[in-house]
């Protein structure tokens, strides 16, 4: 795309449309755009949006109040969506409120998230999680659900505080085990309400900023293996 083939006012509609898929992880409505660039109507930015559209740097759903995509040049690209960073979630002892927050968003290719409904992410506080992937400061790619099972890797809510551990059910309880060759690190015996808040489907190690790396859910037994050899 060559800045020339804009208008200076096409040019701030379409840098406004790009900031905000990118740090809200959705586009704007037309009184957002209308607001930001100073149009005088919504006809105004609907004839924006229009050569935007003619000249192959947008597609627009017709039925959505936010349905405006950007064309990327490479159109075999992988689709990439922008997943909210919900909370953190302790990895040690449950000391980190579930606090909701949707001030940051993570970059996450379409295809891990295909299917689901309801996922964020989820950055993880602690260490006693190491041996399944799980290390301080990365994020947990989540679904939200209740349908988990035995040896489930999930993110659980105790009196407003969040941790991430596997579960397993018992007859009498149920118990939130560390995956940790650190014997520091102690299982969670709940016999008292609680809350799942879902099931952690990835981990997405941080290599350093601003640079993530998707890493497969792997039981412990695998883990251990790969460490081996």
């Amino acid at each position: 795309m060559k800045p020339a083939l804009l208008t200076a006012n096409q040019r701030c509609v379409y840098d406004f449309i790009k900031a905000c898929l990118a740090q809200r992880g959705e586009a704007p409505t037309l009184a957002e755009i209308g607001k930001a660039v100073g149009a005088k109507s919504i006809r105004s930015v609907t004839q924006y949006l229009k050569a935007l559209e003619s000249k192959g740097l947008i597609r627009r759903g017709r039925f959505s109040r936010r349905g405006i995509q950007i064309v990327e040049d490479d159109p075999a690209r992988e689709e990439i969506l922008q997943v909210p960073v919900f909370a953190s979630a302790g990895c040690g002892s449950p000391s980190v409120i579930a606090d909701r927050q949707f001030d940051e968003y993570i970059p996450v290719a379409a295809s891990l998230i295909s299917g689901r409904e309801n996922v964020y992410v989820i950055r993880a506080v602690g260490s006693s999680m190491e041996d399944a992937g799980i290390h301080d400061g990365d994020f947990v790619l989540t679904e939200m659900t209740q349908n988990v099972q035995t040896g489930d890797i999930v993110v659980a809510i105790i009196d407003d505080n969040a941790v991430i551990k596997k579960i397993a059910f018992g007859n009498n309880a149920i118990v939130l085990t560390p995956v940790t060759s650190d014997s520091e690190h102690k299982a969670i015996i709940l016999r008292r309400d609680f809350q799942i808040f879902g099931k952690v489907i990835q981990v997405i190690q941080v290599e350093r900023m601003d640079d993530y790396q998707i890493i497969p859910i792997e039981d412990e037994e695998r883990a251990h293996k790969r460490r081996i050899f």
